[in-house]
């Protein structure tokens, strides 16, 4: 009886693809031998010579024989496999049919992996419908893979596969991953045969948004089952080290925060160590972990709950942090915790500010990343360090780098990490130096706080470029606290309604300027009134508008004194004349409305200045345009009265005011302050950041700019004029100012905010320039203009 014939299997490795070519090449030379035999008359005639057999390959599959003689099959009986005449030509019919992968009527099909039943012909290999070859069950899968069809994937896996997980739960995980690791493209393909373990070799492309792109060798394990070639899926199909009771997270790859520096290189900001006191609960020795936590309450200025509150749910042999301290007090901590049993102290890493509240506002502070900034910016990861406020924040990109991603594999349970699949290596921190003069600095905030428990901002620079020297605001707070923690006292005045410490007032808060601005005015009526600096003018105590009951009083009837009586426009600028200036803002509304707020924007006022990296307000400069829309309102010529001595609805910020003082001192070229000038990496290498940009020239001729100048140096020096001759007539250097006394919310119910701005050495190329702004005090020659003169003391020299 013949034997059934079925298609070869990877199993059957004594019958592989060796035998056969081995059986291939035997069955050609008996051919030729039988063939020579005939032509020489050494066989009977009506013997034929054998077919040889023919040989295909399914893609990677084992060879399957499709056609030929018995001999190619090793049937040892040397008739047809089939039991049939080899001559019947339906043999030769059926053979072809079944070839094709098509089933005769009233045939069956045997089982691929094992022998025909007893009630079954046996059946020639020619009949047989060959199972889908492995490499196109791996092809199939590389392409479902690629498509992100997954539930297809699902049909591919093998029963023992589909038992251990079900269609909805692998679906999700490969959901779950894909979302998890970033990845946005796949592309699988095969690149090799089977091997003799039905692994086929993929190459996987991954492209994720979190760790860039990067390949997976993966062998994808095959098994033969009676439904033909199924993939036998287990997690390593999908990462090569995923196992069972694995799981992919990221981690991050942190790189050191930059340092901030002043001008010379001085740390303003930088990551250093504390020292950390901690309690260990375990090791308390009975019956002292009361005397422990009130002492530790003493040390830390922390109530006794609050101690307790930190290691209530800790393992108790865990190290529990309770309070960093700064190194200069490390020899005080431990002579403390020496007698505290369970209490060390522990270096640790933290972010240091050596001025403290004297430069806060400049550097701002870092802290975790808020939940907030997270929903705003999905990328940051919990517990990222970022900027809050100041240079931290707004160069926050810079003084992070690009902390690195690392997609790794990690116990589900443990989150121990067990493999690295992949990573986005961090690109270093670079050091930000930013122009501000350390001395000045300092000298600048003593400036503010000799006037008084002031809430003040003052702004220094270089008017030639446009450095920022020095920018104070008071109140301060000690950005040290975000480090170290604040006391009870600190944290309730930092969350202070009234003087808001958090609140940079230099550059972002915006004040009514009073007669600081009569300075724009002086120009406005010079260019377009035709008035020169000798122009003779009116100043009563009072000014109205035909028709109009109001009364808009200069500053010498709240005095006590009398009107100022006729003088120059250069004068009425030195006396600070209120009713000459609200006329001016009259004739200059009559004129054109947008004559006035056109020369205010001409200053840089109602727009940012353009400092990089650090936050500002733009400020207000009321126009008919800007009422209409804001208020809903129609423009008056009382608005504009206003505006001529910086009142009404106009609004700057001590930066703009600053901005707008050095154009006056340079010759007229507005510039884009700026604070960071330069960046440093670690391997010293320097990229200018900073530098003089010119906005655009003041919309002033020559003569009108010269005569702004003298009038504004006449003010500081003159005796007989009514402005700051009594603070700086005896100062060293020559200084061109102006005072200003803005009234409080429209109102008189509050102090008057005292203003000066100045630029100097006057009659030579100007180096400083300046604003001061203090809140709710009184006259600016009283407070703004003796600050400004201990500031320029500092940085001049003399007295």
């Amino acid at each position: 009886m013949a034997r059934h014939s079925r298609p070869l299997s990877f199993r059957d490795e004594h019958r592989g693809p060796s035998a056969v070519i081995l059986g291939f090449v035997a069955a050609v030379v008996v051919a030729a031998t039988l063939l020579l035999s005939a032509r020489a008359g050494l066989l009977p005639s009506d013997i034929e010579p054998p077919d040889l057999p023919r040989v295909a390959w399914f893609g990677d599959d084992e060879p399957v024989q499709v056609g030929g003689s018995s001999a190619a099959t090793g049937d040892a009986s040397g008739s047809a496999s089939n039991g049939s005449d080899p001559t019947d030509p339906g043999a030769g019919d059926e053979a072809s049919s079944t070839a094709a992968g098509t089933t005769p009527e009233g045939t069956a099909v045997p089982d691929p992996g094992g022998e025909p039943s007893a009630t079954e012909p046996a059946a020639a290999a020619t009949e047989v419908a060959s199972p889908v070859p492995p490499a196109e069950i791996a092809a199939l899968w590389a392409d479902g893979w690629s498509a992100g069809d997954y539930d297809g994937l699902y049909d591919l896996i093998g029963s023992r596969a589909q038992r251990a997980i079900s269609r909805e739960e692998f679906v999700d995980r490969y959901a779950a991953i894909a979302e998890r690791a970033g990845l946005e493209r796949i592309k699988a393909q095969v690149i090799g045969r089977p091997t003799l373990e039905h692994d086929v070799p993929l190459a996987v492309s991954f492209e994720s948004s979190l760790v860039g792109s990067f390949d997976q060798p993966i062998a994808l394990p095959l098994v033969r089952e009676d439904t033909g070639w199924r993939v036998d899926w287990t997690p390593s199909t999908i990462f090569a080290d995923l196992g069972p009771e694995s799981c992919i997270d990221l981690s991050a790859l942190p790189t050191p925060r930059g340092s901030i520096l002043d001008r010379d290189g001085a740390p303003l900001a930088f990551d250093g160590s504390v020292q950390r006191v901690g309690i260990v609960p375990g090791q308390f020795e009975p019956g002292d972990e009361d005397r422990v936590v009130r002492e530790l309450a003493r040390l830390t200025d922390m109530t006794e709950a609050a101690i307790r509150a930190r290691y209530a749910e800790a393992d108790p042999w865990w190290f529990v942090a309770i309070k960093d301290f700064p190194e200069s007090r490390t020899e005080e901590l431990l002579n403390v915790v020496s007698g505290l049993p369970g209490v060390s102290v522990q270096p640790a890493a933290a972010r240091i500010y050596p001025m403290g509240a004297a430069a806060a506002h400049l550097t701002g502070y870092v802290s975790p990343v808020t939940a907030e900034q997270i929903e705003a910016d999905p990328s940051l990861p919990p517990g990222q360090i970022v900027g809050q406020a100041g240079i931290e924040a707004g160069a926050d990109d810079l003084l992070t780098g690009e902390p690195g991603v690392r997609l790794v594999v990690v116990g589900c349970e443990s989150r121990a990490q067990e493999a690295v699949i992949a990573e986005r290596p961090a690109v270093p921190a670079v050091d930000v130096v930013l122009t501000i003069d350390r001395e000045l600095q300092e000298a600048t905030v003593a400036a503010l706080r000799a006037q008084g428990e002031v809430q003040a901002a003052a702004v220094v620079l270089d008017p030639e470029d446009g450095a920022v020297l020095a920018l104070a605001s008071l109140p301060a707070y000690d950005p040290n606290g975000f480090v170290l923690g604040f006391s009870p006292t600190e944290r309730e005045a930092l969350q202070s309604e009234t003087r808001r410490p958090l609140l940079d007032r230099a550059a972002d808060a915006a004040y009514p300027t009073g007669s600081i601005f009569k300075a724009i005015t002086f120009a406005a009526a010079m260019e377009h009134l035709d008035y020169a600096g000798e122009t003779w003018l009116d100043c009563p105590s009072a000014f109205q508008l035909d028709g109009n009951n109001q009364r808009w009083e200069d500053w010498t009837v709240a005095e006590g004194l009398g009107p100022q009586g006729a003088m120059t426009l250069h004068q009425a600028l030195v006396n600070s004349c209120n009713t000459v200036f609200y006329a001016i803002g009259r004739d200059l509304d009559e004129e054109d409305s947008t004559l006035l707020p056109e020369m205010a924007k001409g200053f840089g006022l109602g727009e940012p200045t353009g400092i990089r990296y650090f936050p500002e307000s733009s400020g207000t400069v009321p126009d008919p345009t800007w009422k209409l829309e804001t208020l809903g309102d129609g423009w008056a010529t009382g608005d504009a009265v206003n505006l001529a001595i910086g009142q009404g609805f106009l609004s700057a910020t001590p930066l703009q005011m600053a901005t707008a003082y050095a154009a006056i001192a340079n010759g007229g070229d507005l510039l884009r302050p700026y604070l960071v000038a330069e960046t440093v990496r670690a391997d010293g290498a320097r990229e200018i950041l900073g530098g003089k940009e010119v906005r655009r020239r003041l919309p002033l001729s020559r003569a009108t700019l010269a005569e702004l100048q003298s009038a504004l140096r006449d003010q500081t020096s003159n005796p007989a004029g009514a402005g700051s001759a009594q603070v700086f007539g005896d100062f060293a250097w020559p200084i061109a100012g102006k005072t200003g006394t803005a009234q409080n919310d429209l109102t008189k119910d509050k102090k008057p905010h005292a203003w000066y701005a100045a630029f100097g050495p006057y009659g030579e190329e100007a180096t400083i320039a300046s604003a001061v702004m203090i809140e709710s005090v009184g006259e600016g020659v009283s407070f703004a203009a003796p600050a400004t003169r201990a500031i320029y003391e500092a940085y001049l020299g003399g007295e």
